[in-house]
């Protein structure tokens, strides 16, 4: 047996209740004056998309965060790295600054089997 939906206020029933207990030639009067209407299953709720954008733009969200936390983490590592680095040229720069020293200081000394040439005489 069908179901009949108020689509205004009949008696006790108010709009969009389900309407009962009435015998057919009352349902089939009010039918035909507009006042009740078949009662159909919704055909499945219409969806513009929204819902599904969401799932997309959290999935998006979610693999823009764990690319961030990774990008994040490679910095730091970079950092490090970058640190060690710039110690070490700073290390192999006072060695170089050592050695030109040491080796200006050694090319000045005259050696032992060199004779210097007096120009007085």
């Amino acid at each position: 047996m069908p179901k009949y939906i108020a689509k205004q206020s009949i008696g006790h029933y108010r709009p969009n209740e389900e309407i009962k207990g009435l015998e057919a030639k009352q349902l089939q009067a009010l039918l035909a004056s507009g006042a009740i209407e078949e009662y159909q299953e919704p055909e499945g709720v219409k969806e513009d998309g929204a819902a599904a954008r969401l799932v997309e733009l959290e999935k998006a969200n979610t693999d823009l965060t764990a690319a961030n936390k990774l990008m994040t983490d490679e910095k730091v590592k970079s950092d490090q790295v970058n640190a060690e680095l710039t110690a070490k040229i700073a290390e192999l720069e006072k060695a170089l600054t050592d050695s030109e020293a040491a080796l200006k200081k050694a090319t000045n000394k005259p050696k032992a089997g060199d004779k210097t040439v007096d120009e007085t005489k």
